[in-house]
């Protein structure tokens, strides 16, 4: 290719419309351009120039270990995309962590919420509700979807707790371990916390040979995790996530795995927003878009930008919803003036909006303000009579849970 050609393919705008403010397959390109009527006579040629331009001006992921050549391209969506989560991440951290009230309540509301739509994510039976309620029952898990959900808590809390860890192989297999105590089934009960021993198959696409699984994990995490280009530290969680996708070297629990290495990989590079986001609830929703990014990958010549940019997408998603959660209960603040409520009953009904199933008994509450059971029991009594909380005997005791739909005409909702 000539420099004169390529110079003006870069400043074209078939090279800025669809490689730098948005990614698109050359297939997606070709289909536009169609539909526009403008599509080239020589668009064989220009399209090979494209995909030229983009592999020259990628960082390479050489895996000799499967002997594939992974690469993605560091388009200007890509860096606007995470300057952005960035950005958002950090103020609403700021802004929560400042919340004396409602903070610990709400990192915990959003480690349930992760554990919970990971595991219906991947079939758990269960509503929100159903799980939300279970969660916060702390029983002892009957059944597999029970256990699904419990053990994705319990990753989440490891991940907190061992983050300065390096990211290593013993960290994949604890982490699996973890998630599938007791939720895997036939045969493959032997291999929670190993690798897999033969095949698998993730609709057309194969893992691995499992031959090959520890030393292709090895050098992803090495390759991720010391590369000599500079790989922000939340595309590197989001390409290991890939890669073990990628490799998928368990026979069942692979997708709850990768995600919990994401959040440790982000957790380890004290990207602390990650702390607030459900990546799982987006992946729910757009399933199919999911999986139309790993394909993407595999049909362009092994293109991990078509997944980078999807995940950065539900990585924003995720903290516009926490955006939208804060909202909320800003707003139950400025109640307090309106109903004369005061700041520890104000506390309170952030508290229960974040956790609706749960019930606080007059003891609990008056722990939790350092009052006297009677002040805590007329406050109570004062916000049931205002039917922002609903009173109910649980074992002969009186017991408060939020009035969610009281709470909801009032100030919107979440």
């Amino acid at each position: 290719m000539h420099l004169s050609d390529e110079f003006e393919l870069l400043h074209s705008s078939l090279w800025l419309d669809y490689t730098q403010r948005r990614y698109l397959t050359p297939e997606e390109i070709r289909y536009r351009l169609q539909q526009q009527g403008s599509l080239p006579s020589d668009w064989s040629d220009l399209e090979k120039k494209l995909i030229y331009n983009r592999k020259t001006g990628s960082i390479p992921l050489f895996l000799s270990s499967l002997h594939k050549k992974f690469w993605y391209f560091s388009a200007d969506s890509l860096i606007q995309k995470e300057n952005e989560i960035e950005r958002l991440g950090n103020e609403l951290y700021r802004q929560i962590h400042e919340q004396v009230l409602f903070k610990k309540d709400f990192f915990l509301d959003s480690t349930i919420e992760e554990c919970i739509t990971s595991a219906i994510y991947e079939g758990a039976h269960s509503t929100r509700a159903q799980a939300q309620q279970f969660i916060a029952s702390e029983k002892i898990p009957k059944n597999k979807d029970e256990w699904m959900l419990v053990n994705n808590f319990k990753a989440m809390n490891w991940v907190k707790q061992n983050s300065e860890q390096p990211i290593s192989k013993e960290v994949v297999l604890e982490l699996h371990r973890i998630v599938t105590k007791n939720t895997m089934e036939g045969d493959d009960i032997h291999f929670s916390g190993k690798f897999r021993n033969g095949k698998v198959f993730i609709g057309s696409h194969e893992g691995i040979n499992y031959q090959l699984i520890e030393e292709a994990l090895e050098e992803s995490i090495l390759l991720i995790t010391n590369h000599p280009r500079y790989i922000p530290p939340l595309l590197r969680g989001i390409l290991l996530h890939y890669l073990i996708a990628y490799i998928h070297p368990f026979f069942d629990g692979n997708g709850r795995t990768a995600r919990a290495l994401f959040y440790f990989n982000c957790m380890r590079n004290h990207l602390d927003y990650i702390q607030l986001l459900s990546v799982s609830a987006y992946l729910k929703e757009h399933g199919t878009q999911y999986e139309k990014a790993f394909e993407k990958v595999l049909s362009n010549d092994f293109d991990v930008t078509y997944f980078i940019d999807f995940c950065l997408d539900s990585i924003h998603f995720a903290l516009i919803s926490v955006s939208k959660k804060v909202s909320y209960l800003f707003r139950i603040k400025d109640l307090g003036g309106e109903m004369q409520l005061s700041v520890q009953q104000i506390g309170l009904l952030q508290r229960m909006a974040l956790h609706p199933f749960r019930m606080v008994s007059i003891e609990e509450y008056a722990q939790q303000i350092n009052r006297s059971r009677e002040m805590a029991r007329q406050e109570l009594k004062f916000l049931t009579s205002l039917g922002l909380v609903q009173e109910c005997k649980q074992s002969k005791k009186l017991v408060y849970s939020v009035n969610k739909r009281k709470l909801d005409s009032l100030v919107g909702r979440g």
